[in-house]
């Protein structure tokens, strides 16, 4: 007799080792796996570490060029920025391997302006020859801020004309250090009227008004050196705005709805620290020729400077209608159209360029009632007296990594 619990118990043979032979498959597929993943990790790990020290190396390479750049060919090792286009000569022509720690780049540097360069450096490791070798390519734009001190041919340039009133001084006999200056330049004329005072450095005497201590209709083209491009201003802006001192759409406190462009520096609303100040036009954007009524209109008047005396560059995209304020700017006032530097205790030890964008009515300096100003040329002051960045650095949104292997 066969009972219902046989049938059960005679039905359930054997399905332990098929259950067993498919966890073995299972446990064999994982092992496998496991195993090759194993293997190629050490690959994949030292691929990725390789490409990181490639890229290292790379970034080497982009800080050789700043070093090198910033020192100039006056020094072994450095090298003068070449001309637009032109790439520089070894070994800075992308063809020498410098060699450091695991690797090393190779780095070229080609000329974009006198004040702007493109370049690649690539890092290797092992080296630039080997058969497994990786390798990492950066790009980037390297530029630097006008020279002021020693590009200006004067202490006061005014591109366009220029009326030196009252008892104002200008005078560039005091710093030669950075070469002899003239006291003025400018491109349309030049006329001094009542007791103004013009003095040059370049004919060695102590005669003002001499046609030795200034020129007048000279040569546009002599501004190139000493106006900001495009690439430079936008750099001055977002250090001014980084550091407080921006003045323009969305600036505290006007705020983008009441900037209007019109602001006057006094007791009340004091430049509060030195470095870059930069008063932008009414619309933020860069100023042109055909639209004067986008300038910044910009008054000094009392005690602009919380400080006493500005030490720094101020950058007005506009004119300055008005100068007549105590405290000295130990700097660089840079203005892209007309200055007015009236009267009072107004003065600038350093530099005042005006760009005459769009003139109309020309700079002048003092006032025909005798109103007086007083510029005196000052190199070191005219470079920003160590509040302005002197050498090479990079161009935002211009680092790239573009290839590897």
């Amino acid at each position: 007799m066969i009972r219902a619990g046989d049938v059960t118990r005679h039905g359930e043979r054997g399905i332990a080792l098929p259950l067993t032979l498919v966890a073995l498959v299972a446990l064999s597929a994982l092992m496998i796996a496991f195993a090759v993943l194993a293997q190629s990790e050490p690959t994949i790990a030292a691929n990725q570490h390789r490409g990181a020290v490639a890229r290292a190396l790379a970034e080497s390479g982009v800080e050789r060029a700043v070093w090198a750049l910033t020192v100039g060919g006056r020094v072994s090792g450095g090298v003068d920025p070449p001309a637009g286009g032109i790439v520089a000569g070894s070994p800075y022509d992308g063809g020498t391997y410098f060699r450091i720690g695991f690797g090393g780049f190779t780095l070229k540097i080609t000329g974009a302006s006198t004040s702007e360069v493109t370049l690649e450096a690539v890092g290797w490791t092992p080296d630039d020859t080997s058969i497994n070798n990786a390798h990492r390519k950066i790009t980037a734009n390297l530029m630097r801020l006008p020279n002021f001190g020693s590009a200006a041919p004067c202490a006061l340039c005014v591109k366009g004309d220029l009326e030196v009133k009252g008892g104002s001084i200008i005078d560039a006999r005091g710093d030669t250090s950075c070469g002899r200056k003239y006291g003025t330049y400018t491109t349309g004329a030049t006329t001094t009227l009542g007791a103004g005072s013009i003095w040059g450095a370049t004919d060695g005497n102590d005669t003002a008004n001499e046609t030795t201590d200034m020129v007048a209709n000279g040569p546009v083209a002599d501004f190139d050196v000493v106006t900001l491009d495009a690439q430079q201003t936008a750099a001055l802006k977002r250090m001014a705005k980084a550091s407080g001192t921006y003045v323009g759409p969305g600036s505290p406190p006007d705020g983008a709805m009441s900037w209007t462009g019109a602001v006057t520096f006094d007791a009340s609303n004091q430049i509060s620290r030195d470095g870059v100040v930069f008063i932008d036009t009414i619309s933020g954007q860069p100023p042109t020729t055909d639209n004067p009524a986008d300038y910044a209109t910009v008054d000094f008047r009392g005690s602009p400077f919380a400080m006493g005396d500005f030490r720094g560059w101020l950058i007005v995209m506009g004119n300055v209608t008005a100068f007549n304020a105590s405290g000295t700017i130990q700097g660089l006032l840079y203005v892209i159209n007309d200055v007015t530097i009236a009267s009072g205790t107004a003065a600038v030890n350093g530099l005042v360029i005006a760009q005459g964008m769009n003139t109309t009515s020309g700079s002048q300096t003092g006032t025909p009632d005798g109103g007086s100003s007083t510029i005196t040329f000052n190199c070191a002051n005219a470079n920003g007296a160590g509040t302005i960045p002197t050498g090479w650095f990079l161009i935002a949104g211009s680092y790239k990594e573009v290839s590897g292997h």
